[in-house]
């Protein structure tokens, strides 16, 4: 009786689970895009920090009546720099705190190249940080329990 309950439970929890992982998704990729705008978080979102871990700086105000010089715009890099490991790392970590993710999710969620969270899921692996798992009948990944 109490193994049918409890079987009956998990089985309704995990079929929520499906149903909000799309929003969840979603949920992450929206407070990526504000944060790369330069927007605060909305009021009722969790925390102030950005993908890569980093508390958010707040904006400088302008220190004399002088109009503001725009900085150059920057072209956008093909390869990740060095020191990237921590991010990229840092960035998937930080996605798995809400539950397993594929390759594709965590493209989705931090905003990287598939290549970078490949990368990053790798050496994260060979540090026993992330271990893979089986969800849907695909690879996932999660933090080791």
């Amino acid at each position: 009786m109490a193994s049918e309950l409890l079987t009956q439970i998990r089985a309704e929890l995990d079929q929520r689970l499906a149903q909000l992982r799309p929003a969840v998704s979603e949920y992450e990729q929206l407070l990526v895009a504000a944060r790369s705008l330069g927007e605060p978080p909305a009021r009722g979102s969790k925390g102030s920090k950005d993908p890569s871990g980093s508390a958010k700086k707040p904006a400088r105000a302008a220190s004399s009546g002088a109009p503001a010089k725009r900085a150059a715009a920057k072209p956008a890099r093909k390869s990740a720099g060095r020191g990237a490991t921590t991010v990229v790392g840092q960035a998937i970590l930080d996605a798995l705190e809400h539950g397993s993710h594929t390759v594709a999710e965590l493209v989705m969620v931090t905003a990287m190249s598939a290549k970078e969270i490949r990368g990053g899921i790798r050496r994260l692996e060979t540090h026993g940080k992330v271990a893979k798992v089986k969800r849907d009948g695909k690879t996932a990944y999660t933090p080791p329990s």
